[in-house]
């Protein structure tokens, strides 16, 4: 009975979690704005030992399917990859539309297995037509986690907001439950929640 308990313990847990939102045009898809971000972003993933991993969700205008990319982990080499593979001479016939990229580590398929949510997970949002949340990135961190490197993540978050024109932070805390679970969690966050949380006071 112990044992069960423990294990039904471990498949959620609470975060810390951060909108840096921006009303500006940045496009930060694009690798040119991307790359700026990266330096921040390895410090955060550098807070745990789990690797990280990239997937991403683009497709053509008009076309009912998602691209390839293959399994990218997270380095310089693949950040490139996704910012860049469908964009080159091939493609200018074609309306290329970015839609978000996440990372995660463990990446999602560890965590589906295992139904323990991951230790760092972030979203790169793009929604054009939505003007108060236009652009944006979602950064999840377990509480535990948080509290035991709040100076450094404090300051690298600071730093990603500097890299994104006019951009804002703002905070909350939500639960993310594991694959036994029916719940809303940090993957399935929307636009109106995300609107919701940019409602909120700023840090």
């Amino acid at each position: 009975m112990i044992k069960n308990l423990f294990k039904i313990n471990w498949r959620y847990r609470t975060y810390n979690l951060w909108v840096i939102n921006t009303t500006s045009e940045c496009l930060l898809y694009l690798w040119e704005n991307w790359y700026t971000l990266l330096p921040h972003l390895n410090g955060l993933i550098e807070l745990t030992n789990e690797e990280a991993f990239i997937r991403t969700f683009q497709g053509y205008k008009h076309e009912n399917k998602w691209l390839g990319f293959g399994r990218m982990k997270w380095n310089k080499e693949n950040n490139r990859k996704w910012t860049t593979k469908y964009r080159g001479i091939d493609s200018t016939q074609k309306e290329l539309s970015f839609y978000y990229t996440e990372v995660w580590a463990p990446d999602w398929n560890q965590v589906c297995d295992t139904g323990i949510p991951p230790d760092v997970f972030v979203r790169l949002y793009n929604y054009p037509q939505v003007l108060d949340i236009r652009e944006g990135l979602i950064i999840a961190l377990p509480l535990w986690l948080y509290k035991k490197n709040k100076q450094v993540v404090d300051n690298l978050l600071s730093k990603i907001a500097s890299q994104i024109s006019e951009s804002k932070i703002y905070e909350t805390k939500r639960d993310w439950w594991g694959r036994t679970a029916s719940r809303n969690n940090v993957e399935d966050i929307n636009p109106q929640e995300i609107k919701k949380i940019v409602g909120c006071k700023e840090l």
